[in-house]
C-alpha cells in the first residue's frame, strides 16, 4: 500500500511539473542556436526538442534518441516518428545535412516567423574535402563515380577559388531536399526515378573561400589544419567514418574509405549567403581543377550573428526550459 501511494504521489508530481512546463513553453517565443551533432537530421533534432523540452532530468537521453534515429536510417526506409501532442511549435532556419554539424538556428512559437531571415542570411562553414574522387551525392555517403589521378597543388586550388566567389550560378546536388513536382530530389535519386524536368542552376552568393590547409603525397603541406571540436573529430575519425583498410572502388559507397591515408585533402573556410550547397561547391571546384573532389566533413561555424563557439547551446541543454529561455534571450540581445 505504501509503495502504491508513493508511486501515485510521484506520478502526481510529474504531471504537475509537466503542466507547468507546458504553460511555460507555450509562452516561449524566439530563436536560439543549438550545436547539431553530425549523424542526425534537422527534423530528428527538432523532434527531440518537441518531445523533451522542459522535461529536465525526466527527458529521454539524447544519446538514446540519436541511436534510434541512426538505426532507422540504417534500414534505408522513410523515418516515421510516433505521433505526439507537442506543446511547442518548433522550426529551423536552414537545413544541415545529416552528416554535417554545427550551428542550427531553431525557432520557437512565434519565433518561427523570424526564421525566413536566417534562411537567406549569411553563414560560415569549415569544409574538408578529398581530391581525386567524386561520388553521386558529392559527399562520403554516396557511391564512387570517378577515381582520377591528380597532381593538384595548393597554388592550383587558390587560383581557381576566385571563379567560385561573388554571385555565381550553382546546380543543386541530386541528393538534396529541393522539391520538383511535389517530390524531393533525394527521393527521385533513391528510388532510381528520372527527375521529370532538368534541375536548373540557381543564383547564389559566396562571399569568400580561404584555403586553410592542403596535403598531398610528395608535396609540401600548405597551411595548418583547423581542428574540429573533439566530439565531431571523433565521429568522423573513429565513428561512422572509421577506415578499416583497403582502397576506394568505383561504384561502391565511399564511406568505408573516407579516411583512407595517403590521398590529397584540403580544408576550406567558406563565407556564403543562403541556398549555397557546399557539396556542390567542392564538386565543381574539383572539376575546375581538372580532377575531382568530394566533401568529407562539414561544420557550420555561424549563421547570422549566432556563432558555434559563443552562442550555441548543446543538445544536453535542450530538456531544460531555463537553458532554452536563456539562449533565446541571448540571441535576442545579439539581434
Amino acid at each position: 500500500m505504501i509503495a502504491v501511494a508513493t508511486t501515485a504521489a510521484a506520478t502526481s508530481v510529474l504531471e504537475a511539473a509537466s503542466r507547468k512546463t507546458s504553460t511555460q513553453l507555450q509562452a516561449l517565443n524566439g530563436i536560439f542556436a543549438v550545436n547539431k551533432p553530425p549523424g542526425i537530421s534537422c527534423t530528428g533534432l527538432l523532434d527531440y526538442i518537441k518531445r523533451n523540452a522542459g522535461k529536465g532530468v525526466h527527458a529521454m537521453p539524447f544519446a538514446e534518441h540519436f541511436e534510434r534515429e541512426r538505426q532507422l536510417r540504417v534500414t534505408g526506409k522513410k523515418i516515421r516518428r510516433p505521433r505526439c501532442s507537442p506543446h511547442l511549435r518548433v522550426g529551423h532556419g536552414g537545413t544541415l545535412d545529416v552528416e554535417a554539424g554545427g550551428v542550427l538556428v531553431v525557432g520557437l512559437g512565434n519565433g518561427c516567423k523570424q526564421l525566413e531571415g536566417f534562411l537567406k542570411g549569411g553563414k560560415s562553414y569549415l569544409a574538408e574535402a578529398r581530391l581525386g574522387i567524386a561520388t553521386e551525392s558529392f559527399d562520403a555517403e554516396g557511391r564512387v563515380t570517378e577515381i582520377v589521378d591528380t597532381s593538384v597543388s595548393a597554388d592550383d586550388i587558390r587560383r581557381q577559388l576566385g571563379q567560385f566567389t561573388g554571385n555565381i550560378m550553382q546546380i543543386p546536388p541530386k541528393y538534396s531536399a529541393i522539391r520538383i513536382d511535389g517530390k524531393r530530389l533525394y527521393e527521385y535519386a533513391r528510388d532510381g526515378i528520372t527527375v521529370p524536368v532538368p534541375v536548373e542552376a540557381r543564383p547564389v552568393h559566396i562571399g569568400s573561400i580561404d584555403l586553410l590547409h592542403f596535403h598531398a603525397p610528395g608535396q609540401a603541406t600548405f597551411g595548418v589544419r583547423a581542428r574540429l571540436p573533439p566530439d565531431v573529430e571523433a565521429y568522423y575519425a573513429e565513428g561512422r567514418y572509421r577506415w578499416e583498410g583497403g582502397r576506394a572502388r568505383q561504384g561502391e559507397p565511399l564511406l568505408a574509405w573516407s579516411n583512407e591515408p595517403g590521398v590529397p585533402r584540403m580544408q576550406m573556410l567558406i563565407q556564403s549567403g543562403g541556398g549555397v550547397y557546399i557539396r556542390s561547391l567542392v564538386h565543381d571546384l574539383g572539376h575546375a581543377l581538372g580532377s575531382a573532389a568530394t566533401m568529407m566533413t562539414l561544420l557550420r561555424l555561424s549563421q547570422g550573428p549566432l556563432r558555434l563557439d559563443k552562442d550555441s547551446i548543446e543538445v544536453a541543454d535542450l530538456p531544460y526550459d531555463e537553458r532554452i529561455i536563456d539562449a533565446v534571450r541571448h540571441s535576442q540581445s545579439l539581434m
